[in-house]
């Protein structure tokens, strides 16, 4: 059986039941191709969260990877580091060196044009709360010109239950964040509401929060457009 990069990638997100975390955890330590795969989708995600670059892995026979990440320009990955790298330690246990982080991404992003995408995959309370004041701080900022800072604001695994209806436990903050910014978009991951229902949990949106394909998607067109990433 083929393992898609969907499902490799919902195993190191911890989205699989238990069963099919086992299956998965078999076939990783008898293929040694499958090992490398899940290799390299672990290290995209930890760049994508802030760690560090993606290593490009070589194939001999067949050239760069085939896999959907793999196909990654080196462009793409390049801006990736440089807005991921400067955002690393951001989520500090004390909030007041956090705003003072945030305060200095501001000033980054208004020279930049004034576009960001934050990026939460988190259920954890203490980071929903962070992202949800880090949303409010970027939408009130403007750029050079005046302007509001446009804002993406891109859920998914376990963070999309942010923003699922019966679900969320800031739907409240999260709909008068949405009707005081006309510049914050909401966006779920298709992917990650797959993967939900596929477990029998029924994911309702809050209003106003749109679908994209997937993270991975959504980010790579974000950045190559020059778009400044920041996560909770």
């Amino acid at each position: 059986m083929e393992i898609s990069d969907e499902i490799l990638g919902a195993y190191i997100d911890n989205e699989l039941d238990a069963t099919e975390r086992a299956t998965i955890q078999e076939r990783i330590a008898s293929d040694a191709a499958l090992r490398a795969r899940a290799c390299e989708l672990w290290q995209l995600k930890q760049m994508v969260r802030g760690a560090f670059p993606l290593p490009r892995r070589k194939d001999t026979k067949s050239g760069p990877s085939s896999g959907s990440f793999g196909g990654w320009p080196h462009a793409l990955a390049a801006s990736l580091f440089v807005a991921v790298g400067a955002i690393s330690g951001w989520f500090a246990n004390d909030r007041f060196d956090a705003d003072r982080q945030l305060e200095r991404q501001i000033e980054a992003i208004r020279s930049e044009g004034g576009r960001v995408v934050l990026h939460l995959f988190s259920d954890e309370p203490a980071r929903m709360e962070a992202a949800l004041r880090m949303a409010e701080q970027l939408a009130s900022a403007r750029d050079t010109q005046g302007r509001p800072f446009r804002v993406e604001f891109l859920a998914n695994g376990p963070g999309l239950h942010l923003l699922r209806q019966g679900g969320s436990p800031y739907a409240e903050r999260v709909e008068a964040l949405r009707r005081r910014h006309a510049n914050l978009r909401l966006v779920a991951c298709r992917e990650a509401i797959a993967r939900m229902q596929e477990r029998g949990l029924e994911v309702n949106l809050l209003p106003g929060v749109e679908e994209a394909a997937s993270a991975e998607s959504e980010l790579s067109a974000r950045l190559t457009q020059g778009w400044r990433y920041l996560q909770s």
